[in-house]
Parts: structure tokens; C-alpha cells; sequence
């Protein structure tokens, strides 16, 4: 983790452009909140140059920091892999979302399923919703991450969580893995047991989550109240990262 660190800002330090050193912050601030369990009051800037924005880089500091600046654009890349590798993170909270998730769709409880280490559950609760974390944890006995959760993981999963917590309002799942049909199993288990709640998987749409029957089978709701909160969850890397709700049936 510090190696991480102490290679991003000594690179930034060598190209001393603005638009990499905002970057630069924005990255530490990140680590530093999340090693005092604090959430992000809002989403991340988008990390990363696009071809056009190295090029004129370059042109300000000369070609001969193109391998410098080539390694500081790896790194600003690969922070959603740093965070999944140190902290068994992939899909970073922020405050602001998750209380337009409250306000939107009228949340006042809910269960997160596949949790994880449960940062999207402790981001709820710090807004005031009710929340029960769950997992198989079948994922922890390998991670050298299992054993740090941010709140306590209920041991269930997916489908056997909803069937056991069948009264909140919401269901979250954030990263579902993309090669098991457990995401299907739990929208069944939403189906039979909550269907009344909002059902939500956080991800990318044919890409780095979920299964491919997934996204074939299911049916997704589009709502204005939807869009105004991934209005707020704007992806800050190349993964198309989104908020989805599964289609009531009811």
C-alpha cells in the first residue's frame, strides 16, 4: 500500500502538471479516508488521461518524461485494482449517493447481499438506513481482506438472505461476480420472498459484473429517480460503472 503511494506522488512530483496532481489528491484523500473508515462525501473525479490529454502533457514537459508519465498513467488507472487488492474494495461509496438513494426511493431499511467487507452498508447507515450486511464469506477464507469488514457481515448468501430478512426496502448488491449465476438465484429469491422492495445491483452492463444470463434475462426499470442518483455516481475509471434496478413484476 505505501509502496503505491510513495510511487504515484514521486511521479507526480517529476510531470508537476495540474491536472495530474488533482488527480494525485484525490487518490490520497481516498486512501486516507479509507484507512480511518471514514466514506467519501462524494464520488471521485474521473482518474486517468485519455491520449489526447498525455499528448499535450507531454508537449508542456517534453518527450523525454514519456516513461515517466507512461508509469503515472498505469498507476491512476489502477486504483479500483488497488483498492480490491488492500482494502477488498470495488466499487467505492460516497455519501451523496447513497442519501439520494434514501430520498429517492424511499429507503428506510436495507440488505446488502454479497457484501463483501461491507462498505456499501456502512455508507447507508451512516445516512440513517437501517442495514444488515450479508455474505457467503466464502471469498474471505483466500482474501487477505476477509478478515476486515467496516461492520458485522451476516454468513448467508444471497438468495438465503433475502429469504431471511424479507421486510426491508431496499436489496443492494454491489459487484456481483461475474462467473456464477448467484445473481440470478437472488432475483429469484426477491421475487419469492420482497418483491415489493427495490432490487439493485451495482456494476458495469455486460462488462466486469454480474453474469452473462443476467443480463440477458433481466428486465431493468429506468426512473427519473434512478437517474438522478447515478447522476451522482459518475464513474471515476474506464469500467462503465452504474446503478441498476431490477424490474418490479408486481
Amino acid at each position: 500500500m505505501t509502496q503505491f503511494l510513495n510511487k504515484i506522488n514521486q511521479l507526480n512530483s517529476k510531470i508537476n502538471q495540474p491536472e495530474i496532481t488533482r488527480q494525485v489528491a484525490e487518490i490520497n484523500q481516498i486512501i486516507a479516508y479509507l484507512n480511518c473508515q471514514k466514506i467519501l462525501t462524494q464520488a471521485p473525479n474521473r482518474l486517468g488521461l485519455l491520449p489526447d490529454e498525455s499528448e499535450a502533457i507531454l508537449q508542456r514537459v517534453g518527450a523525454s518524461k514519456a516513461p515517466t508519465l507512461k508509469v503515472l498513467n498505469q498507476l491512476l488507472n489502477s486504483v479500483r485494482q488497488f483498492l480490491s487488492i488492500n482494502y477488498g474494495l470495488w466499487s467505492l461509496p460516497n455519501l451523496q449517493t447513497v442519501q439520494l438513494l434514501k430520498q429517492e426511493l424511499h429507503v428506510n431499511s436495507a440488505l446488502e447481499i454479497m457484501a463483501g467487507n461491507a462498505y456499501w452498508s456502512q455508507a447507508l447507515t451512516a445516512v440513517g438506513v437501517k442495514t444488515i450486511a450479508s455474505d457467503s464469506l466464502e471469498w474471505a477464507k483466500t482474501s487477505s481482506t476477509g478478515s476486515k469488514p467496516v461492520m458485522q457481515v451476516v454468513d448467508l448468501d444471497a438468495a438465503a438472505a433475502i429469504k431471511a430478512f424479507p421486510k426491508v426496502d431496499l436489496i443492494l448488491c454491489s459487484w456481483a461476480p461475474n462467473f456464477t449465476t448467484s445473481d440470478l438465484l437472488a432475483v429469484r429469491a426477491w421475487k419469492q420472498y420482497n418483491p415489493k422492495s427495490h432490487l439493485l445491483f451495482i456494476g458495469e452492463k455486460d462488462g466486469a459484473t454480474n453474469s452473462a444470463a443476467f443480463w440477458h434475462e433481466i428486465k431493468l426499470h429506468k426512473s427519473p429517480q434512478l437517474r438522478k442518483v447515478n447522476q451522482s455516481f459518475l464513474s471515476y475509471d474506464f469500467i462503465n460503472e452504474q446503478i441498476f434496478e431490477i424490474e418490479h413484476e408486481i
